[in-house]
């Protein structure tokens, strides 16, 4: 199978650069960015195309690795090219739009979505993680089976899916994820706040944050969770509450505070009550 681009950011580079060390050959790039793809390719030995009639010829899987808004107006132009479309296989990364902005494509080739669940602020980042990593796929039967292929090639987890509410899937992602930097970037702060010192030590909360998410893998999140609200420790809350002086901080902590009470609250706990009434003053 030959696999080609049509766009060369981060994660699109990274799966090519992992694919050129596969049995899938990568036919090249097609950016709108000449430096980006004339990078990809070389990160890829592979080419630099300038059109998209030549990135169709060269390859027998187009995956469409750019910015969720730019993706109609690539289809748009992709279906200009019906005479040489037939039996092409499209694929699109996005973890948030619905397949159906591909069924422009599906009288004349195959379509899929093919998500990887990761975070990739940069193309080694990316080279490093999506091995280890699940990529949802769904689509048709025979763009399933390649999605599968390509996905298992650099040694990931293929996961069929269909007919899911996307926005709601996307938004546990990003919840997992990009708010987890800012949760733990308001975590930074307080430490700042607090007089810790904190430039000889900014890795302070990683062992932490890292010994949390083995308990999670190991043992899920119902068994995982520990300080003072699964201890109840009212006290401990009410100090919290007082000492935070940055207002939007102190809103996200009452605000993770209730969330954390709603999901592991003991209905037989009159202390639970009491916290709640804390986090909603």
């Amino acid at each position: 199978m030959k696999v080609g681009f049509i766009g060369a950011g981060k994660i699109g580079t990274g799966l090519g650069i992992l694919l050129s060390h596969s049995s899938i050959k990568v036919s090249g790039y097609l950016s709108r960015s000449v430096n980006s793809s004339l990078n990809a390719s070389s990160l890829t030995n592979s080419a630099a195309f300038s059109k998209y009639e030549d990135i169709i010829n060269a390859s027998d899987a187009i995956i469409i690795s750019t910015k969720d808004d730019c993706i109609k107006s690539i289809v748009e132009e992709i279906i200009k090219y019906k005479s040489i479309i037939n039996n092409k296989i499209f694929v699109l990364l996005s973890g948030s739009i619905s397949i159906d902005v591909l069924k422009p494509l599906k009288e004349y080739g195959h379509t899929m979505i093919m998500h990887p669940v990761q975070t990739c602020p940069s193309i080694e980042a990316a080279v490093s993680l999506l091995p280890e990593s699940y990529f949802t796929i769904e689509g048709d039967d025979i763009a399933v089976n390649a999605g599968i292929n390509i996905v298992k090639e650099i040694g990931a987890k293929p996961i069929v899916i269909d007919g899911i509410n996307k926005p709601l899937y996307h938004a546990a992602c990003v919840m997992a994820s990009n708010y987890l930097v800012t949760l733990i970037k308001a975590a930074d702060e307080l430490l700042k706040a607090s007089g810790f010192p904190f430039d000889k030590h900014p890795d302070l909360l990683l062992p932490l944050i890292n010994g949390t998410l083995k308990n999670i893998s190991e043992k899920g999140c119902s068994a995982s969770l520990s300080g003072p609200i699964a201890r109840c420790d009212i006290e401990t809350v009410k100090k919290h509450v007082e000492n935070i002086s940055d207002d939007e901080i102190l809103k996200l902590y009452k605000a993770m505070g209730n969330a954390t009470i709603k999901f592991f609250k003991n209905p037989g706990n009159a202390k639970m009550t009491e916290l709640e009434e804390i986090f909603n003053e």
